[in-house]
């Protein structure tokens, strides 16, 4: 995989800064074309041994609304990979390239995280599943290569599954499991006004 440079994850998140302030002030006439371009531009840039990836720097931590649940399915289309780790250059162990325990404490209170949320667990299943047999076969679940990451992404494996695995990680609230799928595709709520969003969503750059 290609690595890409600093100054190239600053061009990327300011490109997505500068789509903020233009959702912000005229969401009828926003460009989601522009939007999808970027996502296919950045999905892969993890950043990795440099800093946090480009996912990490235009979601984590957001307020999210329609803009970053659309921008979550553009880079999940372009190949971005939610439960990839990787070493931001100032740890030893790798660290998921974005942050599932914030998403899933935004998704208490913001119908946007929710629903993006509820799209992880559903890769989530997909993915885990062939782990979770592992385990009920027999196997140590230690000794399995997904195990360590399905440990680092814990929030955002379903409950019913990560009992499966790895009961002791298990007991969190999965409401958002009832979600339809379908909904963070066509959000319908969970909005900011443009003054709230241009304040909870500017972004510094990457050091």
């Amino acid at each position: 995989m290609a690595q890409h440079h600093p100054d190239e994850i600053n061009r990327l998140i300011t490109e997505f800064m500068d789509m903020q302030e233009a959702w912000n002030q005229d969401q009828e006439r926003f460009d989601w074309d522009a939007l999808q371009a970027l996502a296919q531009r950045g999905a892969l840039a993890y950043n990795e041994g440099t800093g946090p990836s480009f996912p990490s720097l235009a979601l984590d931590g957001m307020r999210h609304s329609d803009l970053h649940e659309r921008f979550l399915a553009f880079l999940l289309e372009a190949g971005f990979d939610p439960f990839r780790t990787a070493s931001t250059g100032d740890a030893l162990d790798a660290v998921p390239v974005i942050d599932h325990a914030s998403l899933a404490e935004a998704a208490e209170t913001n119908p946007s995280s929710a629903r993006m949320r509820a799209t992880l667990m559903g890769l989530a299943r997909e993915r885990f599943e062939p782990l979770a047999r592992e385990v009920e076969s027999g196997r140590e679940p230690s000794s399995l290569p997904l195990y360590d990451v399905v440990k680092a992404c814990a929030e955002s494996v379903p409950d019913e599954l990560m009992r499966r695995i790895a009961p002791e990680l298990a007991n969190r609230d999965d409401t958002v499991d009832d979600l339809d799928e379908g909904a963070a595709q066509h959000p319908g709520d969970g909005y900011l006004s443009p003054a709230e969003a241009q304040a909870e969503n500017r972004l510094p750059p990457v050091g």
